[in-house]
């Protein structure tokens, strides 16, 4: 069994972000956000990072992460690109982001040992 509640058995960290921006913000957020996708896909430690909208809304989002492990989760936050997004989402967000509400590790139901 796993010591660390956020990995997975084999190690990844697989998180799920809800965004909600404020009305009228989500292009603005985009814009500058896409450069951020792209340079976090290319980290070496990122399996996956998608970005989706949320259909019928034009202010909700969802972000999924897959990551090798805690370390390369942890070197991301420590980008700049990274912490500029973070500083978007301060100013964009309709609330600010809860840890219990907002964001969500997730683990493979297949995986065993979980």
């Amino acid at each position: 069994m796993n010591q660390d509640p956020q990995t997975t058995a084999s190690g990844e960290v697989i998180v799920m972000l809800n965004l909600r921006f404020k009305p009228g913000s989500a292009e603005k957020v985009l814009e500058k956000m896409v450069p951020s996708i792209l340079l976090t896909r290319m980290e070496p430690g990122n399996k996956e990072f998608q970005m989706f909208k949320v259909k019928g809304s034009e202010d909700k989002y969802v972000v999924f992460e897959r990551w090798k492990d805690q370390a390369a989760l942890e070197w991301h936050w420590e980008q700049p690109y990274t912490k500029e997004t973070l500083e978007l989402f301060g100013e964009h967000l309709a609330t600010p982001l809860s840890e219990t509400e907002d964001v969500a590790y997730l683990t493979d139901v297949m995986e065993r040992g979980e």
